[in-house]
Parts: structure tokens; C-alpha cells; sequence
């Protein structure tokens, strides 16, 4: 059986994207991981693991993991895949020889313009020594402007979190994800508008997140400012084992993020989530969701209160129409089988 190295700085079993590569590959390749360690232990039948510490400052768990890394690389005979960060440019400048694929998940996201051009040079930089590139989106391949001769669109997936038919006779809407640098509150505030318009409406709201600072606070006085009590819930951190009877009850999904440069190419993982479990999803008018949104699954919105309240409207107007059968079957491409067997396969086998 081929060997595959996957080297990823986050613990298994708490990056998606990686967990869900080795669940669909473990039948054709003998896979092992280097991780860090720190959080509990997440296993998969047929993936060996290798733990690296986090314990000591920055410095200290950065070249415990680099040499631990250099260690297996030298004696591993099969493909390897380094996840980026920042520095596994040392991996290729001490082994030039061999064939490694760079995969990037992601570019900087921070509000600091400075530090995201930093940043992303840093990517192109490590982008030029690998063999070849995996990279989310077309449109981030494009920003740091990575040959397509060297490089293959490795797409976001998603699984379903829901099989359950909906019924969108009262409007349930669902928001899964960070609170932070999301701006939240104007889908809050473009619920108030709605129905300040139609107080009839039959509409409940599940936000479910945290943030490293004071968001999810800050949203729980502004529903009590606004008299939204009854209509929005405010659970904070829930575990993903225990989403699913969100994605069960609820109809509607919210993918929403500010339109910004550095959010314009990024995909929302929970916009494909939502779909693939029958929600239909408002989204933001990122280039990512333009990719993805049709008539049969979701609307297109600004980041404004007033879009998000015109798209309850809408919504309200057209509960008739909508079918959460035909939402599920417009992603199917995008289930991580597919991604996996689709793309990533291919790209092993082809490339080395």
C-alpha cells in the first residue's frame, strides 16, 4: 500500500479538512500524521499518529515541532503533504530533493492590511519552493498568484449534519460559527427591521458561537435592547457532536461575514454544511458564495441589516417554493467523498 505523510501544526481530529482527507484515503494509503498535542486525543482506525508536545513558550514548541518533523521526514518513503504555516519552509530547504506538496487552507484574515500582505508574502515565498501547490479556491490560487501549472484547486467540503425533510412553515434560522470579526449583530439588527414590518412574522433565530473577546456579551444586551428575547437564542459554545439537532430543527442557515478583501476568496465551510443538510442559506455576497448559491438554495445579501432583513422577507414570501431535498442535492459535489475521490486522489496519484 502507498505511504502518505501529512504534516499539519493542528491536532488531528480538530482540523476538518485533514480529518476528512484520511477518512477517505485510510482504504488506498497507509497514512501517518504529525500533530501537536495538547488537546484530547482524537483516533481513526489505520492513522498513526505522531504527537509533538506543545508544552514550553512560542519558540520552543515551533523547533520541537520542525525537528520532529525533519526526523520522520528523512526516513519516510511515500508522498508527503505539509499543511502550511509558517515555517515549513524548512522542511523543503533541508530536503530539496524531495517531492512534498504544500497545501493552503487559508490566507491572513487579520483587519491589519500591513500585516495580511506580510503574512500572504510569506505564503508565495513557501509556494515557490514546493513541488506542487493544493490550494482552497480559484480565487485565492489568483491573490498570491500561484501557477496553475504547478498548483490544483483542492476544494472546501462539507458533510450532512441533518437527512431530515424540512418544513419552512415558521422560519428557523441557524448561525454556527465564531463570533469574532463576524459582525453578527447586523443580522440581529436586520431581524428587528423585519419585523418591525411584519410582527406577525413566525421567525426564531439559534446563534450559535463564542469569540476570544466580548462579542457574544455585547450580542446578548443588544437582543435585550432590541426586545428580541423570544425571537433569538444566544447559546454560546456547543461541541460539534452535539449540532445536529440544531441542523434538525432549523431551516434556515446564515453564512455570514463581512465583505472584505481578505474575506472575498475565502469559503465558509458552514455555507456548504448548511446546504448539504436542506437549509436554505442566507449568504453574503463573497466571491466564494456567488460560487455556490442558486435560486434552488440560498439568496445573495450585503453585509447590511437592512439586506438581511430584506432577505427574511423574501424568504417569508416563498416558503411554497422552497424544498430542502432539492437544497441538499445542489452541493452534492461538494460531500467530502467527492472532494476527496474527485480531487485529492487524483492529485496523488498524478503528481507522485
Amino acid at each position: 500500500m502507498k505511504k502518505l505523510l501529512i504534516i499539519s501544526r493542528g491536532q488531528f481530529g480538530y482540523h476538518t479538512d485533514i480529518f476528512k482527507w484520511c477518512e477517505y484515503l485510510r482504504d488506498d494509503y497507509d497514512i501517518e500524521a504529525i500533530t501537536f498535542d495538547g488537546r484530547p486525543k482524537v483516533s481513526m482506525d489505520g492513522i498513526k499518529v505522531h504527537y509533538v508536545s506543545d508544552s514550553g513558550n512560542r519558540t520552543i514548541r515551533g523547533l520541537r515541532y520542525v525537528l520532529t518533523c525533519l526526523w520522520h521526514i528523512l526516513f519516510f518513503k511515500g508522498t508527503i503533504l505539509v499543511c502550511y504555516f509558517k515555517e515549513c519552509r524548512i522542511l523543503k530547504w533541508c530536503f530539496p530533493w524531495r517531492n512534498m506538496i504544500l497545501d493552503i487552507r487559508t490566507l491572513n484574515v487579520n483587519s491589519n492590511a500591513e500585516i495580511r500582505k506580510k503574512e500572504d508574502c510569506l505564503i508565495k515565498k513557501a509556494t515557490e519552493l514546493y513541488d506542487f501547490i493544493t490550494i482552497i479556491s480559484e480565487g485565492t490560487r489568483d491573490k498570491i498568484s500561484i501557477p496553475k501549472e504547478k498548483s490544483a484547486i483542492l476544494p472546501l467540503g462539507a458533510d450532512e449534519a441533518s437527512t431530515t425533510n424540512k418544513s419552512f412553515e415558521t422560519i428557523r434560522m441557524l448561525y454556527v460559527g465564531t463570533l469574532f470579526n463576524r459582525d453578527i449583530h447586523k443580522t440581529i439588527k436586520g431581524l428587528n427591521i423585519a419585523l418591525k414590518k411584519n410582527s406577525t412574522l413566525k421567525i426564531h433565530y439559534d446563534i450559535i458561537g463564542n469569540s476570544p473577546g466580548n462579542e457574544l456579551e455585547e450580542l446578548k444586551e443588544l437582543v435585550k435592547k432590541l426586545d428580541l428575547e423570544k425571537y433569538v437564542k444566544l447559546h454560546g459554545y456547543i461541541q460539534h457532536s452535539q449540532l445536529n439537532k440544531f441542523f434538525d430543527k432549523c431551516n434556515i442557515g446564515v453564512s455570514f461575514v463581512p465583505k472584505t478583501e481578505y474575506y472575498e476568496h475565502q469559503p465558509v465551510t458552514k455555507t456548504f454544511e448548511y446546504i448539504l443538510s436542506g437549509l436554505f442559506t442566507i449568504a453574503t455576497s463573497t466571491y466564494c458564495n456567488r460560487d455556490v448559491i442558486t435560486d434552488n438554495n440560498g439568496i445573495l445579501i450585503d453585509d447590511t441589516p437592512e439586506s438581511f432583513s430584506e432577505s427574511i422577507e423574501y424568504i417569508a414570501l416563498n416558503t411554497s417554493n422552497l424544498n430542502s431535498d432539492i437544497i441538499r442535492n445542489s452541493l452534492l459535489e461538494y460531500k467530502w467523498e467527492n472532494v476527496v475521490n474527485k480531487h485529492l486522489k487524483p492529485i496523488l496519484k498524478n503528481k507522485f
